[in-house]
Order: structure tokens, then sequence, then C-alpha cells
């Protein structure tokens, strides 16, 4: 069992102890899954059927802790429970453990492939405008029938134009929101990116999965022979990302490495600090390893900014008596992980 303080806790073990397991469980709550792999059997321990996880959670406005629970079969399938009651969508388990994480690898946030970064858009918006969710399965739903009808070669049979036109409106939906979501935290992103790095001006530009200057509508109208040959939509809010611009440049030009990667940090934090300005409560915050590849200036900003959160914060390390000074004026708790046992340090 572990009994967290409501603001900075850290963990210390050495390498392959488990200490990362702590955090792979509190983002299981959040997500469903581990933060290192999908494969529901790399996380279930030999010769057990699934995981199972507890937690009390309390939100800042309200003294009473929903009690939640979350198995995982070795196969996949899984149980949610919530204040002893069955749960059948994860989504009302995420809404109650909302979870930010930065990892050394975080940085593929920016340098790797764009589903990351629509699931970080995803991620906020789901959590900050209720319509959202509803937009994303309504358009889901139309994409996957169009799909089907361009497979099956059926789209001018069963009227695939109709089916265009409520397709072209859901996708506006999602686009908007989600315009409107980076432009929201467009407002916040240089203040927390002056911690780090405050010789550049950096700026979050929608990319939107079709060309600029037409509408959705027009893209698939303009795209349709292409599908029909493919088979399935080449545009559309699937294809979305965004980019984030340094100086008006992108930044995987303009940024090395280790610059990009307190960029992430930043980015984290200012998703986190979007949901509490919407929803009057912090996230909790995972970091793994963090004085891993910064240095012990970088490693001081980014304490104090995760001090200066306000959230409930979780950091692994190796060796926890340097980062504990880093913690100053705030109620710090230590554990130790050794063989897979967690306890208090």
């Amino acid at each position: 069992m572990l009994l967290p303080a409501p603001q900075i806790n850290i963990i210390s073990g050495e390498n392959g102890s488990g200490k990362t397991s702590v955090l792979e469980a509190i983002y299981s709550l959040g997500f469903g899954r581990s933060f290192r792999t999908h494969q529901s059997r790399q996380v279930v321990q030999d010769e057990q059927d699934s995981f199972t996880l507890f937690a009390q959670v309390v939100a800042p406005q309200n003294e009473d802790a929903v009690k939640v629970g979350f198995r995982r079969q070795r196969n996949g399938e899984t149980e949610i429970r919530i204040n002893g009651e069955n749960e059948r969508k994860f989504s009302a388990l995420a809404r109650l453990v909302p979870v930010q994480l930065i990892t050394p690898e975080g940085v593929a946030l920016i340098t790797e492939g764009p589903k990351q970064r629509r699931q970080f858009m995803d991620w906020g918006l789901f959590h900050v405008e209720p319509s959202y969710y509803e937009h994303w399965l309504t358009f889901s739903r139309l994409l996957k029938q169009r799909n089907a009808l361009l497979k099956q070669r059926l789209y001018d049979s069963q009227a695939g134009a109709l089916w265009d036109k409520q397709l072209a409106t859901a996708g506006e939906q999602v686009t908007d929101a989600r315009r409107k979501y980076l432009l929201g935290l467009n407002e916040q992103l240089n203040v927390y990116c002056q911690q780090f790095l405050p010789q550049y001006q950096f700026e979050f530009r929608l990319l939107k999965g079709w060309a600029e200057d037409i509408s959705f509508a027009e893209a698939l109208v303009d795209k349709l022979e292409l599908d029909r040959r493919q088979g399935f939509t080449s545009v559309g809010p699937t294809k979305a990302e965004w980019q984030i611009r340094a100086d008006g440049i992108d930044a995987r030009e303009r940024l090395s490495r280790g610059q990009l990667k307190l960029l992430v940090a930043a980015l984290r934090l200012v998703q986190s600090a979007d949901y509490n300005s919407h929803r009057g409560q912090p996230c909790v915050i995972l970091v793994d390893d963090l004085p891993a590849e910064l240095d012990s200036e970088n490693q001081q900003k980014l304490c104090d900014a995760l001090v200066q959160s306000g959230s409930q914060v979780f950091v692994t390390a190796i060796h926890q008596k340097e980062l504990r000074s880093r913690f100053s004026n705030t109620e710090i708790r230590l554990f130790h992980v050794e063989h897979g046992t967690i306890k208090n340090d």
C-alpha cells in the first residue's frame, strides 16, 4: 500500500528495482495501460492472470474520497469499479485520474510521428471540453462507415455523398475544438517556457489534416478518386497534428535535443495548468528518472515548476538525497523500492 503526500513524493531505488512500476500503476488508472508497453501480458506477473489496482481519489473541493478499482487480464480484458459499482466505460475512471507523464523518452512527443501529438490534443479536450468526446465518437462512427463503403466498392450505390456531408460536419466540429484548444494553450505556453528556454518565443500551430485553404467537405471531394483506389479516407482529423514553433521555425529544426526535452516538460506543465484552470483541480504529475540528461540548473528549474504547479507529484530517481534538496518549502514523502517492494524511507 502506498500512502503518498499531497505534494511531492520521491521514489528511489536501483535500476531494475521496480520504482518505475509504481508510476506505471498510477498511469494505468488514468490511461488503462502502461506507458512502457501496450502489451497487457508484459505488465502481469508470471503465473498470474491479471493485475489489480485500488486507489482513493480525493478532489480538493470534495472531502469525500472516491474508491476506484481497475483490473486488466493478461488477454487485455478489463474490469472497473467506482465506489463499489461496476463501470462499463473506462472514460469514467480516466476523468477521475488526470495524469501527466514526463520521462527521458518523452521528447518523442515532438520528434516522432503525429499520433502522439493527436493524443496530446485529444487528452486535453477529453478532460476540459465536455462536448468533444461525443463529437469524436460521431466522427469516428461516420468515418468507419465511409471507409467500409470505399473498401467494399459501395460508395455510389449506398449514397456515399450523403454520408460525406455528415462526416464533413462532424470533422469540422472536431477540428474547430482542436484549434480553440491550442489557441488557449498558446496563452500559457510562453509563461512556462520562460522558465526553461527564455531565449525563444513559442507557438502551437494546428495542421488540421487537409489543405489549409479548403473545407473538409471540399477535401473529401478532392480526394475521392484516390480514396476509391485505396479503399479508405486519406484526409481529415485522423491525419491532423500540431507543430510547435520557436521564433517562427519548427522547434525540431531550431532546438537541440536537450532543449527539446525541456520544451516537452514545459508542454506537460502547460497542459496540466490548463486542466487546472478549467476544472479547478490539478493533475497528478509523474516524472520518471528526473535527473536523467538534465544539468543541475535545469533540474532545479523543473523541480521549482513542479512545486509551483500545485500538483501531486511522483518522482523516481536512483538516489533521493540530492533530489530531496531541490524541493524546498513543500511537503515531501520518501519511498524506497527494492526487489519490487516499496516502503517508506
